[in-house]
């Protein structure tokens, strides 16, 4: 069943999902295409949910200087990833899109 929380109704990855799609993406013979095209828009929200846990983390005002940092320069490397999952869902609506009109003409 789907997330409530979730918009579009996809779910974020597990841990287990996660550590599957990296040994998935270490072979050779994987079609990197075909793999982000089946699992970006979980791995989007993997990466909503990991900002707003992170967030949640720095409003402590118990976090050490050192984690702060930490937790600070791990929120930059997830909104990277966020950007990263856009550009790549946008390009393949823009691909989607131009097979769309090409086949109606």
């Amino acid at each position: 069943m789907p997330n409530p929380k979730m918009p579009d109704g996809v779910e974020p990855l597990t841990i287990e999902e996660l550590e599957s799609g990296l040994r998935v993406m270490k072979h050779a013979d994987t079609d990197r295409g075909v793999f982000w095209d089946e699992n970006v828009a979980a791995f989007r929200q993997t990466v909503i949910l990991a900002i707003r846990e992170t967030s949640d983390a720095l409003l402590s005002p118990t976090v050490p200087p050192r984690w702060r940092a930490e937790l600070e320069a791990q929120l930059e490397d997830l909104v990277a990833y966020m950007a990263m999952a856009d550009r790549y869902i946008a390009s393949r609506r823009e691909f989607d899109n131009l097979v769309a009109n090409y086949r109606r003409h």
